[in-house]
């Protein structure tokens, strides 16, 4: 079981050598549409730091993955990293301001719209300002934004193809009340 501090390898996604700083599990996976049912909780993300790349080089990057996608290091690894921190002070102290400067990875959801006339792509900014302005900044789960949206006339043009404008959602460093995210932002994107 991969911990908090652990060094671990993602291969199938992105090379290097990776510190784990925050592990999330228990939170109930966002629906699309409320008719779908709500998936039960059992995924498990990790939240990184990239040390170096596969060729061992300074590689300072952060990310968030699967859990199932990563594996910890064997032994001979690990003792490479301590080896490498431990010898080259400056890669050190780098990496530790890297790590102090990152700033959170935010969720982000992107919900599309189609089968809209020129005016209703008009009128799509305001009206999702109306909607939301004065509730997200307390937190929206995404059931209840799309509750709000079904009650309104985007409701209708919900998962319509082709997309034509997104109302796209953020979760700021994945915060969770209960087992849901909640968002606090959102923007419109017209595509």
């Amino acid at each position: 079981m991969i911990q908090t501090g652990d060094w671990i390898r993602i291969p199938s996604l992105w090379p290097g050598v990776w510190k784990v700083y925050r592990i999330l599990s228990g939170f109930t996976e966002d629906r699309w549409s409320l008719d779908e049912e709500l998936k039960r909780p059992g995924r498990c993300l990790l939240f990184c730091y990239r040390l170096v790349n596969d060729s061992w080089q300074r590689s300072f990057f952060h990310q968030c993955c699967d859990a199932s996608l990563a594996r910890a290091l064997s032994s001979d690894y690990r003792k490479r990293v301590d080896d490498l921190l431990s010898s080259d002070m400056k890669v050190a102290r780098a990496f530790e301001k890297y790590q102090a400067a990152a700033k959170p990875i935010d969720l982000v959801a992107n919900l599309g719209f189609g089968e809209l006339t020129d005016g209703e792509l008009e009128v799509f900014p305001p009206t999702c300002g109306r909607l939301l302005a004065d509730r997200i900044s307390d937190g929206l789960t995404m059931d209840e934004v799309l509750g709000i949206l079904r009650d309104s006339w985007l409701g209708a043009h919900r998962r319509k193809l082709p997309n034509q404008a997104t109302l796209q959602l953020i979760c700021a460093a994945h915060e969770l009340r209960g087992d849901r995210f909640v968002y606090r932002r959102y923007r419109t994107l017209g595509f």
